[in-house]
C-alpha cells in the first residue's frame, strides 16, 4: 500500500513543482540578485539611486523566496497528510527503498511527460 501512496504523492508533488514554475522563480531570484550586486558594486551609481532601487529589489527577492517556500511547504504538507492517513508512510518514504523508489518515480514521470508533451 505504501508503494501506491508514494507513487500518488510523488506524481502530485512533481505536478505541483512543474505547474508552479519553480525553476522560473529560481531564475528570477538569481536575476534580481545579480541586478542588486551590479548596482551595489558600481561606483558611478549615486547613493540616492541605490537607496531607491535596493529596497525594490529586496521586496522582489522576498516575493520570489516566499513563493518558493510556499511551494515546498505545500509539498511537505502532502507528505504529512499522507502520513496521517497511512501510518508508517514517512518511515517508508525515508527508508533506502522509499528514497530510491521516489527518485525513480519522479524521474520516470518527468521523462515520460516530456516525451508525451512534445
Amino acid at each position: 500500500m505504501n508503494h501506491l501512496i508514494l507513487l500518488i504523492v510523488c506524481l502530485l508533488s512533481v505536478e505541483i513543482f512543474i505547474r508552479s514554475k519553480h525553476i522560473d522563480l529560481i531564475n528570477s531570484l538569481i536575476e534580481v540578485s545579480k541586478k542588486t550586486i551590479h548596482v551595489i558594486s558600481k561606483k558611478n551609481v549615486s547613493d540616492h539611486w541605490k537607496e531607491k532601487i535596493i529596497p525594490k529589489y529586496s521586496i522582489q527577492m522576498m516575493k520570489f523566496s516566499s513563493k518558493m517556500l510556499l511551494i515546498f511547504l505545500l509539498i511537505f504538507c502532502i507528505f504529512i497528510i499522507a502520513e496521517n492517513w497511512f501510518s508508517g508512510f514517512l518511515s517508508f518514504t525515508f527508508s533506502t527503498n522509499g528514497i530510491i523508489e521516489s527518485i525513480l518515480i519522479t524521474f520516470c514521470y518527468s521523462y515520460f511527460k516530456k516525451l508525451i508533451i512534445k
